[in-house]
């Protein structure tokens, strides 16, 4: 099949189309004459699409076809894993921080208009992830110990081919059903990818499941707009859980490395020396995934002992605590070691969750700051080589302000819990890069500051501000708090400080107003021995 536009062949993943109603030609997503689909969502070909040539007045037309939750889901997950990396937990999302919040947020573009939202509508995304895994989504409960996380079992399908997968799985299993056949939905499945063109070694693989170890949550019935039960074949039952891996489920990975010679008695002692081998692969080799470990598990040997307790420290750091799905493999690849070290420009531009605006890789670029710390170390270069005939004093570094991004989380994080208070975890300001300025001198973090959007109607707050010792007085602090002003354009800006804090004078400048004293502010986050004030004063920054 062509494109009607521009000639060219259609193929499924690579380049979807829409088809005309009308003329039943299509069309290529990226040949759309308005550029993109309404709502402008990566693999959305969800429409009852009209071209330009059919239409009455010259424009294409856009009528949303009748959203499934299965094909709301697999859109929302779709879009999230490829513009939202940074929010995922080792590319899994949570069904309502992540997956029911985006559908919240683009309920008017995934819906028809008459489409109501009802109040316990997120109850129906929890029971269509249970009732369509493990074969469409896969759960996370086995990884983190922990329910609620998904993400999509073919990552790599468009949004409408895994519904049209779908499609034909009920077909083949009301066939199997008229023929009296005992074909599993698994065996089913497969030979339906096998026929298809995509059908590869790496997509077929992503059904070697155990289908006893799903998230499963309790029957949720789904109903529509009209209150009646959805037609969409979802026949919800409530499974049982299993969140303990298999003997089988390590049968496979034992296919994959060397088993020692000397074979161990019992079963349980093959899947430890199973683990422990691949904890000692994995210090070989850093860009392995990490393996889990059951904490009852009591070592026979010395060198044992200290592998398992390098894993759990690894786990149990307090400044690892971050959530991020991008691989070290993919970090590493193609780097020289300057780059390793020093860092590289970022040129990308950063998509925002919050807005779906796409923000520019830099806010400013200062290379006339000079603070405190760059002046001590460059007396330091200069009086170390005083001596050597020629020598210069090379050129110092910008300093650059950018939005947050998942790499500058960790160092955030630590200096928060050293220079606030601990358990400080500011993942969440990931979610809206738009209201954030980081100030980076290579790759050193030395300054930040975060708004939290929309706390009230038309007022945001500004939750954390901080410049690095020796960094400080020379203007970085201005620069953030001017530009978190003017993301804020028409809002009010509120903030708790320190009644014995000189940033007092700071916000003064930029026209905040103390509104009142707030007594024992800081008495939850302060330890008792703490000698400064624990009063606050509550301002504000009217619009």
């Amino acid at each position: 099949m062509e494109c009607k536009y521009c000639s060219e062949t259609l193929k499924e993943i690579h380049a979807e189309g829409l088809e005309c109603t009308l003329c039943k030609q299509s069309v290529h997503v990226k040949c759309l004459k308005r550029g993109s689909v309404p709502g402008g969502l990566p693999g959305d070909v969800f429409f009852q699409f009209t071209c330009f040539e059919c239409s009455l007045d010259d424009t294409e037309k856009f009528v949303r076809s009748k959203m499934t939750w299965l094909q709301t889901i697999v859109l929302v997950l779709f879009n999230l894993q490829l513009r939202s990396q940074g929010l995922a937990k080792k590319g899994y999302f949570h069904w309502k921080t992540h997956i029911a919040a985006f559908i919240d947020k683009n309920w008017n573009f995934l819906f028809r208009k008459y489409f109501r939202q009802r109040r316990k509508w997120w109850g129906t995304v929890s029971g269509s992830l249970s009732h369509y895994s493990p074969y469409f989504f896969k759960s996370g409960t086995i990884l983190f110990n922990e329910p609620g996380w998904w993400t999509l079992t073919f990552p790599k399908l468009t949004p409408n081919v895994i519904v049209q997968l779908n499609n034909e799985l009920m077909m083949e299993k009301q066939k199997a059903k008229e023929n009296h056949s005992f074909a599993s939905d698994e065996m089913i499945l497969k030979n339906i990818l096998k026929a298809k063109w995509y059908g590869t070694e790496e997509v077929l693989s992503a059904l070697d499941f155990n289908i006893n170890s799903d998230d499963l949550l309790p029957e949720i019935i789904i109903y529509d707009d009209t209150g009646k039960i959805e037609s969409d074949n979802l026949a919800l039952k409530q499974k049982k859980k299993n969140l303990l891996p298999t003997v089988e489920s390590f049968e496979q990975k034992r296919k994959l490395i060397k088993t020692d010679n000397n074979k161990s008695s019992s079963k349980e002692d093959d899947i430890t020396h199973l683990l422990l081998k691949n904890i000692e692969t994995k210090n070989s080799n850093p860009t392995n995934q990490s393996v889990q470990i059951s904490s009852n598990y009591k070592p026979r040997k010395l060198h044992e002992e200290k592998l398992v307790k390098q894993m759990f420290t690894k786990f149990n750091d307090p400044a690892c605590h971050y959530n991020t799905s991008l691989s070290i493999a993919s970090n590493n690849k193609a780097m020289d070691l300057k780059t390793k070290i020093m860092g590289g420009l970022r040129l990308e531009p950063v998509l925002s969750p919050y807005s779906a605006l796409y923000l520019c890789p830099y806010i400013k670029r200062d290379a006339e700051v000079n603070p405190p710390w760059l002046q001590l170390m460059a007396e330091l270069q200069v009086k170390v080589n005083h001596k050597c005939l020629g020598w210069k004093l090379p050129p110092r570094d910008p300093v650059d302000y950018v939005y947050v991004q998942p790499e500058h989380i960790p160092a955030i994080n630590s200096l928060c819990n050293h220079f606030f208070w601990p358990g400080i975890d500011l993942t969440e300001c990931l979610q809206y890069p738009d209201f954030s300025c980081v100030a980076l001198y290579k790759r050193l973090i030395v300054g930040f500051a975060f708004l939290v959007p929309d706390v009230k109607i038309n007022e945001n707050y500004m939750s954390f501000i901080f410049t690095r010792p020796g960094w400080r007085n020379v203007g970085v602090a201005k620069f953030m708090l001017y530009h978190l002003i003017q993301t804020s354009v028409g809002k009010d800006i509120t903030l708790h400080v320190a009644i014995d804090n000189s940033a007092l004078f700071l916000y003064q400048k930029f026209g905040f107003k103390v509104e009142h004293v707030v007594l024992d502010f800081y008495e939850k986050y302060f330890p008792l021995n703490y000698k400064d004030s624990r009063h606050a004063f509550f301002c504000r920054l009217e619009r």
